[in-house]
């Protein structure tokens, strides 16, 4: 009997060894398959996506062409990087600094535009040029709130180009030394790296003329002199060494922050209602979430961070811009529970319970876009 189950036991072993054997040469079948991770690139160093050389069926291409012809004109074999200076100079100069909404040609037909709609116009022209090109948004900065550049991508790496001051910062001293255009991720990595340089006299002069077009891409020596509307580049380093968070491209999910302690204060309000977002949108608050939540541009979340005894029993209250708002959905993350939610006409009310001196928890906005007048956290 002994040698009966000695003799199975050894076929057993050799079955096994020879499923495992198997296994390790099947690297196609399903059990391989199983404990296969990929990582994806981080959104600032990922490489050229379908979107980024995409234009909109929107788009207006004959105006786009149209620009560029004119830009280009007389101009033979230029590198990427003077494409995207001709294009920089043409959409900081030509567009005047005021609020616009609608397409890149929508936008050139009106002929002004803020910080998103001047990068706008120029991500656009830079991909009927050829260039993939992406929007870069950031917020919680000095002086500005929020900001939006964007970025070219050529020579195997992406580099930063604002539309609305008519800067960029370079790698060299001297601009007509070999060097690079630093990327936003460059910069925000280290701020008062690069130098910064101007491509235009006058940023939102409203025209564009052979004046324009011949200015020389020139060293800022004084970073305290205003480039518009009171922002210096020494300002400009400081908010970039202040943002967060980051949004590389359209679709980049981004997660806004707010900060509410209820240890020592029973409430505390982020924006006050008003029928408008302008206080969250000005970020006077570091942490203070966003104007929206849902599906603009980029989409965005609200993370909330919430300082309180435990077991205690908190309330959240969404005021809304406008009447009837899009249904807010609410995700706890640590140590919140959620007991009730309510919708009035302009206010969505959770009530949650926390069981740790910090919590934290998600709000969203599956279906549209949630215009955010005023937050209020109480216990």
């Amino acid at each position: 009997m002994k040698k009966i189950l000695l003799a199975l036991n050894l076929i057993l072993g050799i079955v096994l060894m020879a499923l495992l054997f198997h296994l390790a040469e099947t690297p196609d079948d399903g059990y391989e398959k199983m404990f296969t991770v990929r990582y994806a690139d981080s959104s600032f160093a990922r490489r050229v996506e379908q979107a980024d050389i995409t234009l909109p069926k929107n788009e207006n291409r004959d105006i786009l062409r149209t620009i560029l012809d004119t830009l280009f004109e007389n101009s033979v074999d230029l590198t990427d990087e003077e494409k995207s200076l001709h294009i920089l100079k043409y959409v900081s100069s030509v567009l005047v600094s005021k609020s616009n909404s609608g397409t890149a040609t929508s936008i050139l037909r009106k002929g002004y535009a803020l910080c998103f709609g001047k990068s706008k116009v120029f991500t656009m022209l830079c991909r009927a040029a050829g260039l993939p090109s992406r929007q870069v948004s950031y917020i919680y900065t000095v002086d500005v709130g929020s900001h939006v550049v964007s970025e070219v991508f050529y020579d195997g790496a992406w580099h930063l180009y604002d539309p609305t001051f008519g800067i960029l910062f370079y790698t060299n001293p001297e601009y007509e030394n070999p060097g690079n255009v630093l990327s936003f991720h460059e910069l925000v990595r280290n701020p008062y790296g690069g130098v910064a340089y101007s491509v235009v006299a006058q940023t939102s002069s409203g025209f564009y003329d052979e004046a324009t077009r011949s200015y020389a891409v020139s060293k800022i020596e004084d970073e305290h002199r205003t480039l518009e509307e009171g922002i210096s580049v020494a300002s400009y380093r400081e908010g970039i060494q202040r943002t967060y968070p980051v949004a590389y491209g359209e679709n980049d999910l981004v997660s806004y922050p707010v900060d509410a302690n209820l240890l020592h204060d029973t409430s505390q309000w982020f924006g006050r209602v008003d029928n408008s977002n302008s206080e969250l949108a000005l970020y006077t608050k570091r942490f203070s979430g966003s104007g929206y939540l849902g599906i603009s541009n980029p989409p965005g979340f609200h993370t909330w961070l919430i300082k309180a005894k435990p077991f205690t029993t908190i309330h959240m209250e969404y005021y809304s811009v406008f009447p009837n708002p899009p249904k807010l959905m609410l995700v706890p993350l640590r140590a919140a529970t959620i007991v009730e939610s309510i919708s009035t006409d302009k206010k969505i009310t959770f009530t949650i319970h926390v069981t740790d001196s910090i919590a934290s928890l998600s709000v969203y906005c599956p279906e549209k876009t949630f215009e955010v007048d005023a937050l209020h956290i109480y216990r």
